[in-house]
């Protein structure tokens, strides 16, 4: 992302260049030039001048990271007590960033019951005969040839980790994980307890360069869809950088999703684990999707608090 400090930085760069410049060819010529030793001496302050600014953003970017991890802290605490919850990565999501909403998921007083790493494999069109193979065998989940690949590996992940009330997973829902195991679309950890999961938070990829084609974002969208069948669903985009070409730009701008999925864009920031977790609380209250964050189509920074 380019802002203040990229900008910092490159004018300290193109300073530093000129006072060089202008030291060897002062050096070079028969007299001392200077209009060109002053100009140089100015470069170096600018330089200096620069050096500090960007330090003191550095500091204040460190305040403000700490000062938002204690204050979510505090305020996420109990909102999602007792509520088992099911952790969904995406192709590319970031480790931090699903360590982070791990930890919040536990300082909510949430249960994690599920981890799950989705693969490319799941939204690869080659793979689309193998994956309609490998839960034929599952009648009860109602797949049929209408569905596009994506939702079908949706509706099969969701009836393996989750359920719209309290509940165990039964052995249907075991063997459907296995089989999308077996079929390498996702590894399903099976955790220390046989809940199943009432919230899914998925995380997503960071912005890409170059961006998702929208056929790729739109098959994320048929999923996300899927598992919102069997349990709230909130989507963490760690998209600080920007929203082009990203899963939470795909919802927010497709009307069968805007309104049923809830979304955060900062989730690399400790504000936006936050809303992550107060969005899912939302979602387990029965509201509509809701979005959050900084950037375009966001409704708020984070729900209105307390959430009720």
């Amino acid at each position: 992302m380019i802002n203040f400090r990229y900008h910092i930085v490159s004018l300290m760069a193109v300073f530093m260049a000129l006072s060089v410049g202008i030291a060897v060819g002062v050096s070079l010529g028969p007299s001392v030039d200077q209009g060109l030793l002053q100009q140089a001496a100015q470069d170096r302050k600018q330089v200096t001048d620069l050096r500090a600014e960007l330090d003191r953003r550095n500091v204040l970017d460190d305040y403000h990271e700490a000062f938002d991890q204690q204050v979510g802290e505090v305020t996420i605490d109990g909102a999602i007590r007792g509520v088992p919850v099911a952790l969904v990565s995406m192709p590319e999501a970031p480790n931090a960033v699903v360590q982070a909403i791990s930890t919040a998921v536990e300082t909510a007083g949430g249960t994690l019951v599920r981890e799950v790493e989705v693969t490319p494999d799941a939204f690869d069109p080659a793979k689309a005969a193998d994956i309609a193979d490998a839960l034929a065998p599952y009648g009860d989940l109602d797949l049929n040839d209408s569905m596009s690949q994506a939702t079908m590996v949706g509706v099969a992940l969701a009836r393996s980790i989750a359920s719209p009330q309290a509940e165990d997973r039964d052995q249907l829902a075991v063997a459907v994980g296995d089989a999308l195991t077996k079929q390498g679309l996702a590894s399903i950890s099976r955790g220390s307890t046989a809940q199943a999961a009432q919230l899914v938070i998925v995380i997503a990829a960071e912005t890409a360069d170059p961006p998702q084609d929208s056929e790729q974002l739109g098959a994320h969208v048929d999923f996300y869809l899927a598992l919102k069948g069997r349990a709230g669903v909130v989507l963490a985009g760690p998209n600080s950088a920007g929203l082009d070409g990203t899963d939470v730009r795909a919802v927010r701008s497709n009307p069968a999703g805007e309104n049923v999925l809830s979304t955060v864009d900062v989730a690399d920031l400790s504000s936006g684990v936050t809303a992550t977790i107060l969005a899912g609380q939302e979602q387990l209250l029965g509201h509509e999707g809701r979005h959050y964050g900084a950037l375009a189509g966001s409704d708020a920074p984070l729900p209105t608090l307390p959430v009720r």
